[in-house]
């Protein structure tokens, strides 16, 4: 293809252009050119890249293709400048300078892109209930932070300023602040300790304390840089300090899969105990295909307790895949233990005491 004339085209803008001016022209020409590159890509190559992420299952595709189409035309006309800034009419001094103010705004630029990105993959990660850690605003804000510190770091880099000497003079100043702030310290600590060791996850029922200092449950909501929230079954958030979160006895209800129901009942002293314990099995059997939330794999448990002074003492364990299930599964398991125990006539006494009278015998008859 012959392109004679877009070279005749640029001879005659160039003659028509002040003799001061025509230096810009090539460099002006290739940063439209590039505009027109980052155009025809954010509207047909990444176009075509959402078209492909929407078919996907995972969130992660479509916020990296969805952060960088805001950022193509951006990136390209930064990145143009920066290479023709060297073919401008300028000093060296000045072609120096200018060169390092678009690399710092293309820093910045990639820098709060990344802070956006990140957090929206965090946020995305817990609710996909992904295993591992993140998901949490402690988790979110220590990436940000850490991002957001390398890229300032570089952006003062380019213009030779150093920021380890700052960091020598406030080692003083900050050990005051870590004492005046070594509460909040220990709890985002603790918060990070709690994250990164997989101990709990946005999402798990967890259970606090022992019976002296009051239980507290409920799903963890949140692990924030000060507290961790909890959800309780009531709908009430519960805010819980990780330092003391840390130092609690917790029970994750969630990451234990051989969570049961206990179901307690009485019988009859005259019952056979092999007959009820039969006809006990046989219902928490049917009750699997009728009743979410039973595992398929795990057979009921069918226990004799104790004589009772007016009753057999039964009980019957039932393993369930999900602990914030348990009130739902116990209360239909009851029903229909109940019911079937009417049905098979097996009596289940009211309370009662039996009383013997011995006396002595009647005198005989003359």
């Amino acid at each position: 293809m012959d392109f004679t004339f877009l070279q005749d085209l640029h001879d005659a803008i160039a003659r028509g252009l002040p003799r001061a001016l025509r230096g810009y022209l090539d460099p002006a020409l290739v940063l439209l050119g590039a505009t027109a590159l980052g155009v025809v890509a954010r509207f047909t190559v990444f176009r075509w890249l959402r078209k492909l992420t929407v078919a996907t299952k995972r969130p992660y595709d479509d916020i990296v293709v969805e952060n960088l189409t805001r950022r193509v035309i951006a990136w390209t006309v930064l990145g143009a400048m920066y290479v023709q800034i060297e073919a401008l009419p300028w000093r060296t001094r000045s072609i120096a300078a200018a060169q390092d103010i678009v690399a710092a705004l293309l820093i910045l630029s990639v820098t709060l892109v990344l802070v956006r990105l990140i957090s929206a993959i965090v946020v995305a990660y817990g609710h996909t209930r992904a295993a591992g850690v993140g998901g949490t605003t402690l988790i979110r804000y220590v990436v940000t932070t850490v991002v957001l510190f390398i890229g300032i770091v570089s952006v003062l880099a380019l213009f030779g300023i150093s920021i380890v000497p700052a960091v020598t003079a406030l080692g003083v100043g900050g050990l005051a602040v870590a004492l005046a702030f070594q509460d909040t310290l220990a709890n985002v600590f603790s918060g990070l300790n709690l994250s990164l060791a997989r101990q709990i996850r946005v999402g798990d029922y967890i259970e606090l304390g022992g019976p002296r200092d009051g239980q507290v449950d409920g799903f963890v909501v949140d692990i924030g840089w000060r507290a961790t929230t909890l959800r309780t079954v009531l709908g009430l958030q519960v805010f819980i300090p990780n330092k003391k979160l840390a130092e609690s006895i917790m029970a994750n209800y969630t990451r234990d899969p051989g969570m049961s129901v206990e179901l307690g009942f009485r019988v009859g002293l005259d019952c056979d105990p092999y007959r009820v314990e039969e006809v006990v099995l046989d219902e928490m059997q049917q009750a699997i295909a009728a009743v979410p939330g039973i595992r398929p794999d795990e057979p009921a448990l069918v226990r004799f307790k104790a004589f009772g002074d007016w009753a057999l003492e039964f009980k019957v364990f039932v393993v369930i895949l999900s602990f914030q299930d348990r009130f739902f599964i116990h209360h239909e398991l009851m029903k229909r233990l109940h019911r079937r125990l009417q049905l098979e006539k097996i009596v289940v006494p009211l309370p009662g005491q039996r009383v013997q009278l011995e006396g002595p015998s009647p005198a005989a008859p003359v």
